[in-house]
């Protein structure tokens, strides 16, 4: 028998301990931005996923940035930065400019970024981007490893393809924000789900359960479904007919197969006659 004292019963199978460390990549997956800064003439552009809102009234924003970096000296001294929101096109100069030191090459020169004029800080913003937030330093507190720097949004910029009120999950995957999941793997806003609540005549608890039950009979509906696509590509493939890329729901499969590759445990492509390569 479990205990009703949810502090005493065990947890379910299959849950797994990590170390401490581990809170912060599943605290990431929000959209990774490039940050610049400026300072005497010299600017800066580093990638960022450690940041969140802190408030709406007045509208405040955090970026944690770890001490040694080029960009804490920047920011300290010109007391302001910008989040610039990259998409796809630019997911590779996002994970190089990771891999670069700003106080002993010039980013914006090895990586031929383009950049456009800031209109109320000096820090330049960087083109191509989905959506651009321009901050002033309002404190800087030093925790750990890493430097916390509050800043007051003085201005936002969007591609309204991208942004409306909120990020356009619908739109063209090229303009979808990145979302940084660790090491140099990224991902893009690829699907819309809309929640249901309870109505005041339902029970929440007995609403709650039937909607948990529904999506995961979904899941288990969209899985079925995509294996039996997979499978029926797989014959079509054997046979050296041709596989039209737009069956592929799944955009990393579509990608590899394109580059002639395979994903673990996903079909192999490499073989057949692949249309909309493009």
């Amino acid at each position: 028998m479990t205990s009703d004292d949810p502090l005493l019963r065990p947890p379910p199978d299959g849950v797994e301990h990590r170390p401490a460390s581990a809170a912060a990549r599943l605290l990431m997956g929000g959209p990774v931005v490039l940050v610049t800064a400026t300072w005497r003439g010299q600017h800066n552009v580093m990638p960022l996923a450690w940041h969140m809102p802190l408030s709406t009234d007045p509208p405040l924003v955090a970026i944690a940035v770890e001490q040694s970096r080029h960009t804490v000296e920047l920011i300290s001294h010109g007391q302001e930065f910008a989040l610039n929101f990259p998409g796809r096109p630019l997911l590779h100069h996002v994970q190089y400019l990771g891999a670069l030191r700003g106080d002993s090459i010039d980013k914006f020169e090895a990586t031929q970024l383009e950049t456009f004029a800031p209109t109320h800080i000096n820090a330049p913003l960087v083109a191509g981007c989905a959506a651009w937030v321009e901050c002033e330093v309002q404190e800087s507190l030093p925790f750990g490893d890493h430097v916390l720097f509050v800043g007051l949004v003085v201005a936002v910029h969007v591609d309204p393809e991208a942004f409306g009120d909120r990020w356009a999950v619908g739109a063209r995957e090229e303009v979808r924000p990145l979302h940084f999941v660790g090491g140099n793997v990224y991902s893009t806003l690829a699907r819309a789900l809309e929640a249901k609540v309870p109505q005041g005549f339902e029970a929440p608890e007995r609403a709650l359960a039937q909607r948990l039950a529904e999506e995961l009979e979904l899941t288990r509906e969209a899985r079925e479904r995509r294996e039996e696509r997979r499978a029926a590509l797989e014959r079509e493939v054997e046979r050296g007919n041709l596989v039209d890329l737009d069956e592929l729901e799944d955009e990393d499969e579509a990608a590899a197969a394109q580059r002639g590759e395979r994903l673990d445990g996903e079909i192999d492509l490499s073989q057949g006659v692949i249309l909309g390569e493009g």
